[in-house]
């Protein structure tokens, strides 16, 4: 696959330029044709390394929520403006910067000339499309309002995509300094404490128990550095790994929850996901039971999904839906309180749509103090260690004094 750049006009007689994957030249040309472009210049681009390792790598990189919400935001404007799915899908093809999404929307494309639906289409490419996403676009399909079904999705997805850098921000500033802690004193410990206390022994001085402690610390940094990379690599891999699998990831989604700051903040931001799109499908017509399947995909927590699943066997076995999220016990009173009134009151979707605005400001008010709060224990942390490491060098220091007068 290369990447070209091209000058063509539209059937309106307008100049237009842009880049395209594609296997040749030629294909290039048959592409821009059946967007109802004459290519006038094809050519291939410079700027990027065909056919090379990185570019094959990047290919294979599942599209991040921002290219989805861009396309949402753009098929959204183009079907309202009563372009056909077909030229809108192949407009949004030519802007978007994911070869993976490129290509699956170019076989999206041809599957609809094909005859086939669009959410079918999509199906046919899991790893790019949620079965939210999907559902979503065939009940748009179903009603008529595909442009609505792309305003939702466009929607969610962009709240989702900011409540998840706002946390990402909140967390950046803390491990940098927590690392860069650790950094100085690994440092500290290999290359300068050693002089101090070979410099103390020549003495013969009783050392107090914080000396004792950072020469225990310094010597095994010297002796065993090696082995304490070596474990710290082992335990991230075993980490990784473990959390890769179903069960570790069903263990690690639940461990989010109890973390201590952030743990909070985590569970509702989980529950305002459920909210929103439990209230995207029920406002689309779907039955509960679907509701249900498509949102426990959507939460992208394991843990949830597998109560959400427990909720719909409830359900199945003939509970109301407030009965099956209780028994959950995920669901604080208040909210279990407000799905009661919208099953009581027929109004489900708009209770959850409150709900889920209810969850987005206090994610965004907590992760706003998020900093505040872990500044503390921060600076709590820092002060320990470094009252330990300015006692074990300068008390021994102090008693030297003593014996010099």
């Amino acid at each position: 696959m290369k990447i070209y750049k091209f000058i063509g006009r539209d059937r309106d007689g307008k100049k237009v330029s842009g880049e395209m994957p594609a296997e040749s030249s030629s294909d290039l040309a048959e592409q821009l044709l059946k967007r109802n472009i004459q290519p006038l210049e094809v050519k291939e681009s410079s700027t990027l390394v065909s056919l090379g390792l990185l570019e094959e790598l990047l290919g294979q990189n599942p599209p991040k929520t921002d290219d989805l919400v861009l396309m949402s935001r753009q098929l959204q404007t183009l079907v309202r403006a009563g372009i056909p799915m077909v030229r809108a899908i192949h407009g949004v093809m030519g802007g978007s910067r994911n070869v993976m999404l490129q290509k699956a929307l170019s076989q999206i494309a041809a599957a609809l000339e094909a005859g086939q639906d669009l959410s079918r289409a999509m199906a046919s490419h899991p790893k790019i499309f949620s079965t939210l996403f999907i559902n979503m676009v065939r009940v748009g399909e179903s009603t008529g309002r595909l442009d609505e079904a792309f305003g939702q999705l466009y929607h969610y997805m962009e709240v989702d995509s900011a409540t998840r850098k706002q946390i990402k921000s909140a967390l950046r500033y803390p491990a940098f300094v927590l690392s860069g802690m650790f950094g100085a004193l690994f440092i500290m410990a290999y290359f300068v404490l050693p002089n101090f206390f070979g410099f103390f022994q020549s003495f013969k001085l009783e050392l107090p128990w914080q000396t004792k402690l950072l020469m225990a610390t310094s010597r095994f940094t010297l002796d065993y550095w090696y082995l304490i990379l070596i474990a710290m690599a082992a335990g991230v891999s075993g980490f990784l790994s473990y959390i890769s699998k179903p069960d570790g990831k069903l263990w690690w989604d639940h461990m989010k929850f109890k973390l201590p700051i952030v743990g909070d903040i985590i569970k509702r931001g989980t529950l305002a996901r459920f909210s929103r799109s439990f209230a995207m499908s029920s406002k689309s017509g779907v039955p509960i039971l679907g509701v249900l399947e498509s949102v426990a995909h959507a939460v992208d927590n394991r843990y949830v999904g597998k109560k959400i699943w427990d909720m719909m066997i409830s359900i199945e076995r003939g509970e109301s839906l407030v009965q099956a999220a209780y028994a959950t016990q995920l669901f604080p009173p208040l909210v279990i309180q407000m799905m009661a009134v919208g099953e009581e009151t027929g109004n489900m979707d708009q209770m959850m749509d409150d709900i889920a605005a209810f969850y987005e400001r206090e994610v965004e008010y907590d992760v706003k103090a998020l900093s505040s709060a872990i500044e503390p224990l921060i600076t709590v942390i820092m002060g320990v260690m470094i009252s330990i490491l300015a006692m074990g060098v300068f008390l021994p220091l102090w008693d030297m004094a003593k014996m010099a007068k």
